[in-house]
């Protein structure tokens, strides 16, 4: 079964940024030009919820550092003057060398790779993490509770234990996100919007254009000969629909 096109960086920014509004699915579909089922590819997996925009953390070694370590390296310095001219501490320089295969095998592009792929894993949830904490929002979901009151019932009852607290966000990924596989999918038949996919607040029938006339003209705006219907047209409909009436009354001919 095909999946629709491949979509390109601008297509996926825009169709999450239209998501977020509230649009349909097919609404974005045509505005990207392509199936819907190539937008319910690039939505299904993370359950509606849009992926974080990933940075570089400050205190990561950037590729224009790796790269200087390794011409450092090849020229013999030592990791002591490499840390100094580049403002690091020691520790870091070693570590990031000997992780990457030492002085003879260390590889700038290869290493700063390696490191975006290992903070790309994805990372283990709190709720899997926490059987208690994972069994009494399961518990409270099925009692009709929702995620953010499940949220403030933790936070009121464990303010002092963090394992004990979970935000009504990580509940609604374990929802959602299939990969997760924290909560059963059934429980999110529980929430009041029964959806299987997380959904903006402003998604509705008007946002995605549904019962609305395309380019409509206010009737504040009517031009002034409409009124005296001076000009043919103006008053068409209205001589029809009283002839239709007449028709329409028992004995009319």
């Amino acid at each position: 079964m095909s999946r629709g096109p491949r979509l390109s960086k601008a297509q996926r920014d825009e169709l999450w940024l239209r998501w977020r509004d509230g649009e349909s699915g097919r609404s974005i579909a045509r505005a990207l030009q392509v199936s819907p089922r190539a937008v319910r590819y690039v939505v299904a997996p993370t359950g509606g919820i849009s992926p974080r925009v990933r940075h570089r953390a400050a205190s990561s070694l950037t590729l224009v550092e790796r790269e200087a370590i390794s011409r450092c390296l090849a020229a013999g310095a030592s990791l002591r003057v490499i840390a100094r001219d580049l403002g690091r501490a020691p520790s870091t320089v070693s570590r990031e060398v000997a992780r990457n295969g030492g002085r003879a095998g260390y590889r700038a592009v290869r290493a700063d790779q390696r490191a975006r792929d290992a903070a790309h894993r994805p990372k283990t949830c709190k709720l899997a993490r926490h059987g208690w904490l994972r069994r009494q929002v399961a518990r409270r979901l099925r009692q009709g509770w929702t995620p953010q009151q499940i949220a403030g019932w933790l936070a009121r009852t464990h303010p002092d234990d963090n394992t004990r607290r979970v935000s009504h966000e990580t509940i609604y990924v374990s929802l959602y996100v299939q990969a997760r596989g924290v909560l059963r999918k059934e429980l999110a038949q529980q929430l009041k919007s029964g959806r299987t996919a997380r959904r903006a607040r402003t998604s509705s029938a008007k946002g995605n254009g549904r019962g609305q006339i395309v380019d409509a003209i206010p009737i504040s705006e009517r031009p002034p000969e409409a009124a005296d219907r001076a000009v043919p047209g103006h008053w068409e409909s209205q001589c029809c629909c009283q002839a239709a009436i007449g028709n329409a009354r028992p004995g009319s001919t």
